[in-house]
């Protein structure tokens, strides 16, 4: 029987195509599954992908805009408009998000 847990971080090219899933984003943003999932419930930060479960697969976009959401909700920003501010963030903003992490 194989489980169904994603892949280690050793950089498999299964767990990248498939993208990342909850608890590894949650980890590398140092935030709660439960409060990913409410991002995307209330401010539709949500994952690219899912897959035919319904498992949330988040892309490097998807992680960088969420890195934006972190950073602006650490420094202050209502979390309305943080999410505002990272779903309209551009590819410039995002790679710096990308790189601060």
């Amino acid at each position: 029987m194989t489980s169904s847990r994603p892949a280690p971080h050793g950089g498999g090219s299964r767990a990248s195509s498939a993208g990342l899933a909850v608890a590894a984003v949650a980890r590398r943003l140092g935030v709660a599954p439960a409060t990913l999932r409410t991002w995307d419930r209330r401010y539709g930060l949500g994952p690219s992908a899912r897959t035919a479960g319904s498992h949330r697969r988040y892309t490097p976009e998807d992680v960088a805009r969420l890195l934006v959401m972190r950073r602006l909700t650490l420094e202050g920003v209502a979390p309305v408009d943080a999410a505002k501010a990272a779903l309209e963030a551009g590819v410039e903003e995002l790679e710096e998000a990308t790189e601060e992490a």
